[in-house]
């Protein structure tokens, strides 16, 4: 009887110490988990990034696109006048946005001398008008938008070496070159009390001054 005690006590201590061998061999992690944890922790953290649809659903993380200055979108506010070179017999078209996909809405008149137009904006290579008057007539009044480039504007500087051209619409920019006093130019756009100009292939900027918005007469 003691012999089968202790030969049952010796069996059940090899089944135990085999038990904790089976433990002790699974609790070990497997290699390629431990090569895995080491790319995931050296790479983008893309688990910890939201999909476009969920930002979008969130709110979070999302900037206003902001309008760049004399890009196409932009629109700048202006008080500036010019006057019509268009010499299309057809007219100058007014359209009802700043695109030729848009509707026309009146016609200026290109075969009558002095046609002065009041700007109020900008936008690409686009001017907002809110009247148009020739010596004659009151020509359009409201809210329409024409192709700058088929207005102009004339260099003030009378007695002068002429007017300078800017980089951009500011006094302290850098001057970019000169244009002859008492000559026209070619309007391409305008911010605030600035004009945009075009003259033999110089392409500036022309503070308020150095205008001159009459077709008819020289401004000194």
């Amino acid at each position: 009887m003691r012999r089968l005690l202790v030969l049952t006590l010796l069996l059940g201590s090899i089944t135990l110490g085999c038990g904790d061998t089976e433990v002790a061999s699974t609790s070990q992690t497997d290699p390629s988990q431990n090569a895995n944890n080491t790319t995931t922790a050296n790479s983008p953290q893309t688990t910890q990034s939201s999909s476009p649809s969920q930002v979008k659903a969130s709110g979070q993380n999302t900037q206003p696109v902001t309008a760049v200055a004399n890009s196409p979108a932009a629109q700048n506010n202006c008080q500036l006048s010019a006057y019509v070179i268009d010499k299309d017999p057809q007219g100058l078209n007014v359209r009802s946005g700043p695109g030729s996909n848009h509707q026309v809405i009146d016609n200026l008149p290109t075969t009558t001398a002095g046609v002065m137009v009041d700007i109020t904006a900008s936008q690409g290579d686009w001017v907002q008008i809110t009247l148009a008057e020739s010596p004659q007539k009151v020509e359009f009044q409201g809210k329409g938008w024409v192709y700058a480039s088929m207005l102009g504007t004339s260099t003030r500087g009378y007695g002068t070496e002429g007017v300078s051209v800017y980089n951009s619409a500011n006094g302290n920019s850098k001057v970019i070159g000169r244009i002859p006093s008492s000559t026209g130019v070619k309007l391409l756009g305008c911010n605030g009390v600035w004009a945009f100009v075009e003259y033999e292939g110089l392409k500036g900027w022309v503070a308020p001054d150095d205008q001159c918005s009459s077709a008819l007469t020289t401004c000194s």
